[in-house]
């Protein structure tokens, strides 16, 4: 029984966040008790870094959300949102914000990564067959084709949290704007 109500058992939230999932965990945890994933201590101050930002969009969404609507939109970008950032997650990225028809996702912050440019260059292509695979579920029942666009880039950023919740921490910089340009320009 859970004398708290909280659902953990009586033990309270401290406001920190599970990297992978987002659930706010009790203090000194060492794992979460939601994904199980290993809790990492982030520091909450800015830091400059180098990442590797990935910016991942769908293709005319304007035009599938005229055809499908607005419900079967929503549950189309959830799935997809979802795919990618378990993606994201498997090569240690960090989904740093979405972005209504996208993602952006940084790789080397939080936790500095040595390969950060390899590591997402294996989720851009990962995130790529996800869609792949949801877009032929979407085709056969809707009529549209889904098609991603992913643009990747390296370099400093300055890291931190901005807001709060599974997509509190992000990147700023010139990097990552140049990897959302690319993202623009890319074929599909």
């Amino acid at each position: 029984m859970d004398p708290s109500g909280d659902g953990v058992g009586g033990l309270t939230a401290t406001g920190l966040p599970c990297g992978s999932c987002g659930t706010e965990l009790p203090p000194d945890s060492k794992f979460c008790y939601e994904c199980g994933a290993p809790v990492i201590q982030v520091s909450r101050s800015a830091e400059y870094k180098q990442v590797t930002v990935l910016f991942a969009d769908v293709v005319h969404s304007m035009d599938i959300a005229a055809t499908v609507g607005p419900e079967r939109l929503r549950e189309i970008m959830t799935d997809l949102i979802n795919r990618a950032a378990v993606v994201v997650q498997r090569y240690g990225g960090t989904v740093g914000s979405f972005t209504g028809d996208g993602i952006m996702a940084v790789f080397g912050a939080p936790v500095s990564l040595e390969d950060h440019a390899v590591r997402a260059c294996l989720a851009a292509l990962g995130v790529q067959e996800e869609a792949k695979r949801l877009a032929v579920d979407v085709r056969e029942r809707d009529g549209v084709e889904l098609l991603l666009r992913v643009g990747l880039n390296s370099g400093q950023v300055i890291a931190a949290e901005i807001g709060s919740g599974p997509f509190g921490y992000t990147a700023v910089g010139e990097q990552v704007g140049m990897a959302q340009r690319m993202e623009s320009v890319a074929e599909w």
